[in-house]
């Protein structure tokens, strides 16, 4: 389990408001940067874990960040391992990829005056039940993907329909309410990108690199 410093963590903040600069330009950077900025969602997203299970994935402070940003990565590997393979160009712009990757566990990170996770006080639930955060009850009960879009909207914040399917669909089958998406017998109901199969790749392989680490510092 990672412990960042004071130090680290604004680091590691500083890291991620470098690779938004390094994809996105005019108007949209600066809607983004505005959203990251310590005024607003700053703060939550330099110290957020990535989910509030030990055992899960990076749920530890500053998580967030390390999700992220291994997704992205991924993103653009798995990227080139789906074209490689089929030999035809993605629908989809390297741009549009990254944008889902980025924001696709926005939500994770609230609102800018009530967090969406918050310290478990329970010992019996930290020893037992790898708990170490609970969701925050304090907020409008919403799935994380609702509320990465409601953010998104909140700052003015455009994207692409692709972008939106990309951060909606993240979870693949594991949400009951994206499998439609993905399980469909009508051809005409089947998803026209391929945008969030490479994102959900991407996200779910960073997951399970997250859990790798996390057992082999058990040992």
């Amino acid at each position: 389990m990672k412990e960042y410093t004071a130090e680290e963590l604004g680091q590691n903040y500083e890291k991620f408001l470098g690779a938004i600069k390094g994809v996105f330009s005019g108007d949209r950077l600066e809607r983004l940067l505005h959203m990251y900025s310590e005024d607003e969602l700053g703060e939550e997203l330099a110290i957020a874990p990535a989910s509030g299970v030990a055992h899960y994935h990076s749920a530890y402070t500053g998580g967030y960040i390390d999700h992220v940003l291994r997704v992205c990565k991924n993103s653009l590997a798995l990227l080139n391992v789906y074209t490689d393979d089929t030999g035809v160009e993605p629908d989809f712009t390297k741009e549009e990829l990254l944008f889902a990757a980025f924001h696709h566990d926005l939500g994770k990170l609230g609102t800018k005056r009530t967090p969406h996770y918050i310290p478990e006080t329970s010992e019996w639930h930290r020893k037992n039940q790898n708990k170490l955060y609970i969701i925050n009850g304090e907020n409008h009960h919403m799935d994380v993907t609702h509320r990465a879009l409601w953010l998104l909207n909140q700052y003015g914040i455009k994207y692409t329909e692709k972008e939106m399917l990309g951060i909606m669909l993240a979870d693949g089958l594991y949400n009951e309410a994206t499998k439609p998406y993905f399980i469909t017998y009508r051809e005409e109901m089947r998803l026209k990108t391929d945008l969030p199969y490479v994102l959900h790749w991407a996200d779910h392989m960073s997951c399970r690199q997250e859990n790798f680490h996390y057992y082999q510092s058990k040992k």
